[in-house]
């Protein structure tokens, strides 16, 4: 009669055998560590890359940099949420990363008014004074967007740390009222044509899509007219006459231009 004979170890990567069981106990849970604080590693390099690229963090180091991504917040928008709404007291700054966002303001009569867009790298809700403050308007994602956030009361430890994000604060607050300030000139004394003309090559720097053809701005003829101070019949007379020159191609909720120099020459009535 044959006799039985003993079963082989089995053999391969040593995961079944007895030695691989146990170098497996020890060696996964390093694996998953490593893998885990090599993905956190990246998306803090991410981040950083953001932040250095932001005039909110000019003048940090890239290790600083690093120290400011670690303490935001990643969160996610949907097209049409709402950041915060008028009003409502001051708790976050946001950096914007992909998307991008309208800031809004009711008029007495609960008309909405378009003070600003802003798209990657420009940050919103900044004030002087944040624990002090209300919002002195709402944000709306006009888009899927994403951004990088911090709460004002842990922005205020980074400020102590590096007190160039409080001196960028106030270069920001004061670009933005030049801004203002040169807005409301032109209100009160250009023409409705180079109003237009003036804001599309600002949102063109902002939030403009490079095409095929040229660069694409995803805003209807409505809130064109609101951000110009003039009625939607005026805004599609005006793109229909530079659309005819080749100047624009106007879209349902966006205008595509072809080509900046000449939509700059329309707004001066050269052409």
């Amino acid at each position: 009669m044959a006799t039985a004979q003993a079963k082989p170890e089995p053999k391969g990567d040593g995961i079944f055998c007895k030695e691989g069981v146990v170098a497996a106990a020890i060696l996964n849970p390093v694996r998953e560590e490593l893998t885990g604080s090599t993905l956190e590693a990246y998306k803090i390099s991410g981040h950083a890359d953001l932040i250095a690229s932001s005039p909110l963090f000019a003048g940090l180091s890239e290790h600083h940099c690093e120290e400011v991504a670690r303490r935001a917040q990643p969160k996610k928008f949907t097209r049409g949420e709402i950041l915060f709404t008028q009003g409502q007291p001051v708790h976050d700054l946001l950096l914007i990363r992909s998307g991008c966002v309208k800031i809004t303001q009711l008029s007495s009569d609960g008309k909405e008014v378009i003070l600003w867009i802003y798209g990657p790298r420009n940050v919103v809700g900044v004030f002087p004074e944040p624990l002090s403050s209300s919002q002195s308007c709402s944000a709306r994602a006009m888009a899927q967007s994403t951004a990088l956030t911090w709460e004002y009361g842990d922005l205020e430890g980074l400020m102590q740390e590096y007190p160039r994000i409080r001196k960028n604060i106030g270069l920001i607050l004061t670009a933005r009222l030049d801004e203002l300030e040169e807005r409301f000139r032109e209100l009160a004394t250009e023409k409705v044509a180079k109003r237009l003309s003036l804001a599309l090559l600002r949102l063109l720097k902002q939030i403009g899509k490079k095409m095929d053809r040229g660069v694409q701005v995803d805003l209807s003829r409505e809130e064109l007219a609101q951000m110009t101070g003039t009625t939607l019949f005026t805004i599609s007379r005006i793109l229909s006459r530079w659309s005819e020159l080749g100047i624009v191609l106007p879209r349902r909720e966006a205008v595509l231009v072809y080509d900046e120099h000449l939509l700059e020459l329309a707004g001066n009535e050269n052409l």
